[in-house]
């Protein structure tokens, strides 16, 4: 009984050890993936836009990109009203639908907006329709038209760069990372060029890329797939 007694003891002793182990590791080789990240940082900069003193607009508008999915959503609900937006569009020789995005999708909001401005006359005439009086809520000043192209240009950035590593068949640590590195200096471009209510815009997505950035460093990986492991010599063999 005692011999199993201390078995026992060691075996949940062993046990705590080898948790605690797996937390260390998992620690150190936990990092999370590109495409989270720029999701998290997108979503931010788009919840800025909602907070920011341009976003607080009169009436029923709370934001630009809001109001946008609000009217969007409005005009694809009937069927009257898809075929009536699709004549205005073809008296401006436009063939194109309107997109909606999804939550779960920043880049799905990218794609709604930069449709939306193909197609901002047409939706100016809905809104203005004396067939769908109700739709006049929805429409869009010339600010806010101004406030999404102001969007869509900031998330096109992200969008260039993940595109561009989603090409590679199989992506590599080293270049994920310093592709964050550039995405921030194109976003501090911007910020330089754009007017002021923008640079706290772009400035919270650029706050979580840098925390994803900071926590990378600590990680094993990281260090080694950013080394040039120059000082590796493969001896040749002599037969």
């Amino acid at each position: 009984m005692h011999v199993g007694s201390h078995l026992t003891t060691l075996k949940i002793a062993s046990g705590k050890i080898i948790v605690n182990i797996t937390r260390i590791f998992n620690k150190l080789i936990n990092l999370r993936c590109f495409p989270h990240t720029v999701n998290l940082a997108c979503k931010a900069v788009i919840a800025a836009l909602a907070r920011s003193d341009y976003g607080s607009t009169t009436g029923d508008h709370t934001d630009p990109i809001s109001t946008l999915r609000a009217l969007v959503r409005a005009v694809r609900a009937l069927s009257l009203r898809r075929q009536h937006f699709s004549e205005i569009c073809e008296k401006y020789d436009l063939d194109l639908q309107l997109l909606c995005d999804v939550d779960t999708r920043w880049s799905s909001t990218l794609y709604m907006i930069e449709r939306a401005l193909h197609l901002e006359k047409p939706l100016d005439d809905i809104c203005s329709s004396e067939e769908f009086q109700d739709l006049e809520k929805f429409k869009l000043s010339s600010e806010e038209w101004d406030g999404l192209a102001a969007a869509r240009e900031i998330l096109m950035v992200p969008e260039a760069f993940q595109q561009k590593l989603s090409a590679e068949k199989t992506p590599t640590l080293c270049n994920v990372l310093p592709a964050f590195d550039t995405m921030v200096s194109v976003w501090n471009e911007l910020q330089e060029s754009m007017d002021e209510p923008y640079f706290d815009i772009i400035q919270a997505g650029i706050d979580k890329l840098d925390a994803y950035h900071n926590r990378a460093e600590l990680v094993p990986a990281y260090m080694i797939s950013m080394c040039e492991l120059s000082f590796l010599i493969i001896p040749q063999m002599i037969y």
